[in-house]
Order: C-alpha cells, then structure tokens, then sequence
C-alpha cells in the first residue's frame, strides 16, 4: 500500500495580534491610529503601559510623547513583563498613560483589572481602552461565530454604556469617546471597496454603529473637602436690661 502524505491541519485559533496582520486587521489599524494621534501626542510623563494587543504597541504609539512604555501580558512571551493584570507588580500612582486593546473582552476579570488600572495610575493619569463595538455589524457576526473561539469574534463584547457605568463607579471621567471603522467584517478587501456606500451610509446615519469602541478616561481626584466642626448654639438667657439713668433729651443737673 502507497503511504500517503498526512494533510497539515492548519491552527484555526488565531489571536487578536496575528489577526491585525490580516488585510481587514490592518484596514482598521490604520483608521485607530489615525484617531489616537491627535491624543497621543498631547500625552506627556514617564511612564506608559499597553495590556493586549501588544505586537502593535510600537506603530499604535509612534506619536506618544511618554518616555518609557512598557508592554505587558499574561501569557504572551514577546512582551517586557509577563504578569497577571488584575495583579501588577507596580507602585501606586506610577504610570501616565495606560492602553487597554482588546484586553476587558478577553478577561474574566474586568472589573478587577479596571480597579488595578485606577491604582497605578497617576491622578489626572490617561486610560484609553479600545474594544469591539456589540452594537455593530461586527457585534452581529460575533452574535453568530462567538462560538468558534477565533479572534476576532471570541471574548465577550462589553457595549460603551456599561463601561462608562464602571469607569464612573472608579472615579473617571470621560473625556472622548470615538467610534471607528464603519467597513463590513468581509475579509476580502475588494468586496469591502464594493461596499464603500454601505459604510459611507453607516458612518453619516448610524453613527453609533462602528466597529470599535475608544474610550478616554483621566483619572480624577476630587480635592477633599474639611468637614467644619459643628458649633454649640448656646441659648442665652433673658435678663432684665438697666434702664439708663440718662436718656435722649435729658440735661444733667447743673
């Protein structure tokens, strides 16, 4: 009998970093970074982290004017540090900007990787957390390929309403909030060139249907106001009043 060649299953897994690289990925990289600019030039400190999506780290923060940026991830090996984000081995109100891509979606601890990212940050500090959009038509594809456990469809979509309710809850205030890439979730990008009109149409009447989610938030420290010690009124008690011996009009006796 002819042995034949076994077939090579090809990984379906794909991650959110190898999947930027594909040709829609990288249609809607460069609408996000076209959008960060502006903010991340204006971003100024010492200290920057990026938490997921962190092979794209070096083009998505070109324009940042932090001095040292630091990437880190749980099991990713090409990072600077590999650790648990809901546990970071940094001081408190040490970093200046943090970058969250993709990272809540992919979490079973949101809420405490959010209490973390409120500890290390300085006070007036950045966090900008990029994230798919559920109320879009890729919220729709994820709806039906969830599933499947290939990113992009994989994690749980948080909608920027429920964000905003937590961000709140920690004490930041949003300072923008912007929605990108109106283009289809098609692979081939000759068919999403077809269907230009579709996002054209999207991007002018539904607004709020872009692909991703960028929220800005500054850490906000509200001064602390004393508490004034509450003074005893002291009733005073009604006396008779001396009348005087000399009133208006009267004349001493000469």
């Amino acid at each position: 009998m002819r042995n034949h060649p076994q077939k090579q299953i090809k990984n379906t897994n794909l991650t959110i970093n190898e999947w930027y690289k594909s040709p829609l990925g990288q249609h809607l990289f460069e609408e996000l970074k076209a959008i960060l600019e502006p903010i991340l030039a204006t971003s100024f400190g010492y200290h920057s982290l990026q938490i997921g999506c962190t092979s794209h780290a070096n083009l998505l923060l070109e324009s940042c004017r932090v001095k040292h940026h630091f990437n880190l991830d749980r099991s990713n090996t090409d990072v600077d540090l590999q650790v648990h984000p809901s546990l970071l081995p940094i001081a408190n109100d040490s970093v200046d900007l943090m970058v969250m891509m993709h990272h809540l979606s992919n979490t079973t601890e949101p809420h405490a990787n959010l209490r973390e990212a409120s500890r290390v940050l300085i006070p007036e500090g950045k966090l900008i957390i990029v994230d798919f959009n559920p109320l879009s038509l890729w919220g729709v594809r994820h709806f039906f390929q969830s599933w499947l456990e290939r990113a992009p469809w994989n994690g749980h979509y948080y909608t920027a309403r429920r964000l905003k309710d937590w961000m709140k809850l920690l004490g930041f205030d949003q300072q923008i909030h912007y929605r990108v890439g109106y283009v289809p979730p098609i692979q081939h990008l000759s068919v999403i060139w077809r269907l230009s009109w579709l996002a054209k149409g999207l991007k002018n009447w539904v607004k709020f249907s872009g692909a991703l989610n960028v929220l800005v938030y500054n850490k906000n420290i509200s001064a602390m106001t004393p508490v004034r010690q509450r003074w005893v009124v002291r009733k005073m008690l009604p006396s008779r009043v001396a009348r005087p011996s000399v009133g208006r009009g009267m004349k001493y006796d000469q």
